[in-house]
């Protein structure tokens, strides 16, 4: 296991702390993908929530697409850069994904075909930290593209208002109808 000045460097951080008092010592060395993970689920979670308010008739005001505009910069920021620096770095210096250690090596003979070698060498760095960021990158461009499309989507007020069913006998604002003379 590390000593708590090989996780951080000799400085305390919030994910040491909290590990060391639930016993969870081991999440120690991920704190800061495990963070910027939660922070960047809670910020689509945001988003998800928004998605399901009607936007409204008045067009946005130039505080509100500023202020939008911070907010998805942000979000794209741990996407694309945090989150994948983050594990690049668990994986090596934690998990010790390196050059030096082999999914399948060129010296190694193939089952059941054991007079043949491999043809190439595969490292865990290459193999698997490697592929496991791109899928990192894959998802949350899947992701964005779902959102932009759902966000261009959703219905205005006077949209949502139109299509909700009125009650037989009822007018639009829920007050009963006069009676036929």
């Amino acid at each position: 296991m590390f000593t708590r000045e090989e996780i951080v460097g000799g400085m305390a951080n919030f994910t040491t702390t909290i590990c060391g008092w639930f016993g969870l010592d081991f999440l120690a060395p991920n704190g800061r993908l495990i963070i910027a993970l939660i922070i960047t689920f809670v910020m689509i979670g945001l988003v998800v929530w928004k998605l399901r308010q009607p936007k409204p008739d008045r067009p946005s005001t130039w505080a509100e697409c500023i202020a939008g505009a911070v907010f998805v910069f942000a979000l794209f920021l741990l996407m694309y850069a945090v989150i994948p620096h983050e594990f690049l770095t668990v994986a090596d210096k934690y998990w010790k994904l390196s050059t030096s250690r082999y999914i399948i090596k060129s010296t190694t003979a193939i089952p059941f075909a054991k007079s043949w070698n491999w043809p190439v060498s595969i490292d865990l760095q290459h193999g698997v930290r490697d592929l496991l960021v791109v899928l990192i990158y894959v998802a949350f461009f899947a992701a964005n593209i779902a959102i932009f499309v759902l966000w261009q989507k959703r219905k205005t007020v006077s949209e949502t208002a139109e299509s909700t069913p009125v009650p037989a006998g009822r007018s639009r604002f829920g007050r009963p109808l006069k009676a036929k003379a």
